[in-house]
């Protein structure tokens, strides 16, 4: 179980603003880290199980309307591999957004934020990333280590960019869709909604709702 100290940078213990995240996994470590450098205090979590991060464990979902009074905002801190994932991720966001929960976005110090840049709240930039002039990234979604994000690109709700995954300039993806890792979207194209990109896939046309781009695979010639 790794064991974070929460880092006040500066800031006294009663302004740091705390987070309560839903997910104790691989990915909710990295949240912490990122909440910690930004001087986020994490107060707890939520989680169908007991997860590998080092806070208070509140038991399931629902506990966090016990503890309400314990933190100012909630982050999403499961991340997609699939489109099983991407519907639960999205299950959750609904249930956030209907218990009136907030959330902050969550931008790493080590990544590249250019000028012009949104990213709304719920939303996670992690390190090494490169987020290019005027490119939206909206809400409960995330662009993962060393991802590129390319001039005026709009990203949707709850899309996850896997690690070094390409995006470019002016392309659009849509809403609950997963674009793997190393994958290429090409300039200007446009990517549906609820649409599944595999590892090292290349996108030079657009693509529909609902569509999955999967790349040739290498042969093994013996």
């Amino acid at each position: 179980m790794l064991k974070w100290r929460n880092s006040e940078h500066g800031i006294s213990a009663k302004k740091m603003k705390r987070i309560a995240l839903i997910g104790g996994g691989g990915f909710a470590n990295e949240v912490c880290e990122i909440a910690n450098l930004l001087g986020y205090k994490v107060v707890g979590y939520v989680s169908k199980d007991i997860g590998t991060i080092d806070f208070p464990y509140w038991g399931n979902i629902d506990n966090l309307k016990k503890n309400k009074n314990n933190f100012d905002f909630v982050f999403l801190a499961f991340g997609s591999i699939d489109r099983i994932s991407i519907e639960k991720r999205l299950s959750v966001i609904q249930w956030i957004k209907k218990e009136g929960f907030k959330s902050v976005s969550l931008v790493s110090p080590h990544a590249t934020k250019s000028k012009g840049v949104k990213v709304l709240p719920g939303s996670i930039i992690a390190h090494g990333v490169v987020l290019s002039v005027n490119s939206i990234i909206d809400e409960y979604s995330i662009v993962n280590t060393n991802a590129t994000i390319g001039h005026d690109a709009k990203i949707g709700q709850n899309v996850t960019v896997a690690p070094a995954a390409f995006i470019g300039g002016k392309a659009t993806v849509g809403n609950n869709t997963l674009i793997g890792p190393g994958a290429i979207v090409l300039e200007n194209r446009l990517v549906g909604s609820e649409v599944v990109v595999g590892m090292g896939g290349t996108v030079a046309r657009n693509v529909p709702n609902g569509s999955t781009v999967m790349p040739i695979r290498s042969k093994v010639i013996k």
